[in-house]
Order: structure tokens, then C-alpha cells, then sequence
């Protein structure tokens, strides 16, 4: 069952429920936003579940220091985020890229030290909000095998793309990984057995069990291309500050970077054909048998509008009771 709770009262209740646990009132609120957003969005393994383990990693790894930037020029950026949470240190990552890019045309920002950080539309939706091109990869706690292994030796590594164009943003976001982790623990919460070919368990069995798939490894998404794309991210990670197998208590490494379509051609053409090559695509035949064409995000973007107007969202109820308990 699920209970619906207005927007202002569910970040309320986020607010509070890790600030019981140390957290400032200003990281909160970044959180208890990004979760809302992303529950908008669809994904309800990313929204208020995660406050659950939010706390069980607070509690392993601390609140964290001070947020400092160790390196600068006037095309990049190196942030060490002091052991604070991804949800706070990559909207700082994404907007110190944003503030580069409009100063030289190309912002690059690396941010080590930090963990957890959500939905990557999240962020380079800001990018476009500014009229840049947003690009965004984040590396993770190794839990997915790569392609014909059973060993935890990758993130599930999402990378994330952000165009400006008429209308509305054209956003691109995935994991290279078949199941995310916070799904994994979503359907541990909720009772549900994993879809089947997502994981295997600590002997290398395919597993449907979550408790198994956590102790043993999830599998890459898209076959050996899959893989390839999470080494790459997990090599981007890399130059943004990570650990090359990030464990438990390791760091992650988040690369942001803002570019500017100026520097190409005029912003407005380059919208305009960004919105025209969508509505090609949006328009073009369907397979006689499938549902009409879709467009990379739009379905995330068309949810997030109409979570925003509805003014409310759905919680389960047993997430709901410990977090109003906890």
C-alpha cells in the first residue's frame, strides 16, 4: 500500500528524518529535493526509499568535513567533496562546471571524497537551464561483474547527457548496469523478487533473490557493450578523483562537464535543431506491432512536469512509517 503526502509535507518529513541523524538543514533540504524529483520522475527506488539507507550510511561514514576546491583553472575545476554526500557535492560539481563554461565556453570539474548522488538528470537538467550542453558521469561502489565475470569489480556507473533545444531540455540518462542498487533495495523493502538475468549471487548463480544479488553481483546492462560503457565511466570516475575498484568505504569520482553551443553556433539554431531532430523521431513509423516511437528521457520528463503540477506524491507504507518513526 502507498500513502499520498504534499510535496511540502514528504520534504519535511525527509528534512527532519536526517537531520535526527546529524545532517544540516541545508544538505537535507538538497536531498530531500533530489528525492522528490526523482519519485516525480517514476523511479521510487530512487526517491524516499533512499532515505533508509541514506542512514545506514550516515551512520558508517559520518557527515563528512568541508567541501573544498584543491585545484582551478579558468577551463576546470577539482572539488574535494570531504566525505559529504553526492546529492550536495554534485549540484556544486554541475554548477561550478556551468560557471566555467560561461566564462570560457568549457567548464570541467572532477569531485572526489563523496558518495551517493541520485538521479544524473538531476544535474545536467541545471546545464540546460543555463543554455549549455550538460555531460555527467559517476562512478560507484563496485557491485556489478563486467561482461562473462561474477566478480564485483564496477559501479553501476550511470552517464548522463543534457542538450538545451525549443520547448523542453532533450536529457539522456541511464546506468550501464541491468539494476541499479537502490532498485535492488527497493525490492528488498517492498518483498519483490528481482526481475530474472539482473544478478547472480556469491557463487556466480543467477539469482532473483535481492539479499542474494547484494552479497554476490549484479550484471552489466547491453551485454559486452554494456560493460565497455561502464569501464569507460568507471575510467571517468577515475579522473575525477575515485578509487580504480571503489570499496565499501572507498571514494567515488564524479566527472561534470558544461559546454557551450555558442562556440559551435548560435544557441538558437542549435536549439531548434535539437527539437526538430526530437520531433523526427517522435513522429517517425512505429514497428506495426509497438507503441509509438519514443524519445531517449521523454517519458521522465513528461512524469517530472506532471508530479510538479499534481503537487504530491506516493510513499509505501513502510517506508513511510519508518521514516516518520526513525
Amino acid at each position: 500500500m502507498k500513502t499520498r503526502i504534499p510535496c511540502d509535507e514528504a520534504r519535511a518529513l525527509a528534512i527532519a528524518f536526517l537531520g535526527r541523524r546529524g545532517m544540516s538543514q541545508a544538505h537535507a533540504g538538497a536531498v530531500a529535493d533530489h528525492l522528490i524529483y526523482a519519485t516525480h520522475a517514476g523511479h521510487d527506488f530512487a526517491g524516499f526509499s533512499r532515505l533508509l539507507p541514506l542512514a545506514k550510511t550516515l551512520e558508517a561514514r559520518g557527515l563528512g568535513g568541508e567541501i573544498t576546491t584543491t585545484r582551478e583553472t579558468d577551463k576546470s575545476a577539482f572539488i574535494d567533496g570531504a566525505n559529504v554526500n553526492g546529492y550536495v557535492t554534485s549540484v556544486l560539481g554541475m554548477d561550478k562546471a556551468i560557471e566555467l563554461a560561461k566564462k570560457s565556453g568549457v567548464g570541467i570539474v572532477g569531485v572526489s571524497n563523496s558518495w551517493f548522488s541520485g538521479m544524473l538528470r538531476y544535474y545536467v537538467e541545471r546545464a540546460t537551464d543555463a543554455g549549455l550542453i550538460g555531460i555527467h558521469a559517476a562512478n560507484s561502489t563496485a557491485r556489478v561483474a563486467p561482461h562473462g565475470g561474477v566478480d564485483r569489480l564496477l559501479g553501476t556507473n550511470p552517464i548522463a547527457f543534457a542538450f538545451p533545444a525549443d520547448d523542453a531540455p532533450l536529457i539522456v540518462d541511464f546506468s550501464s548496469a541491468a539494476i541499479m542498487w537502490g532498485d535492488v533495495l527497493y525490492h528488498q523493502q517492498t518483498g519483490r523478487p528481482l526481475p530474472e538475468g539482473k544478478a547472480v549471487d556469491a557463487e556466480g548463480r543467477p539469482t532473483v533473490d535481492p539479499a542474494a544479488a547484494l552479497a554476490g553481483a549484479f550484471l552489466s546492462w547491453g551485454g559486452p557493450r554494456g560493460s565497455a560503457l561502464s569501464v569507460i565511466v568507471q575510467a571517468l570516475g577515475i579522473l575525477g578523483g575515485s578509487d580504480p575498484i571503489v570499496s565499501e568505504s572507498g571514494k567515488w569520482g564524479y566527472f561534470f562537464m558544461a559546454i557551450d553551443p555558442e562556440l559551435l553556433m548560435p544557441l538558437g539554431d542549435f536549439k531548434r535543431k535539437i527539437a526538430a531532430m526530437r520531433s523526427a523521431i517522435e513522429v517517425s513509423r512505429p514497428d506495426p506491432d509497438g507503441p509509438p516511437v519514443r524519445v531517449p528521457g521523454s517519458s521522465g520528463a513528461r512524469n517530472i512536469t506532471e508530479g510538479r503540477k499534481r503537487g504530491w506524491i506516493e510513499v509505501d507504507d513502510a517506508i513511510l512509517d519508518v521514516v516518520r518513526s526513525g
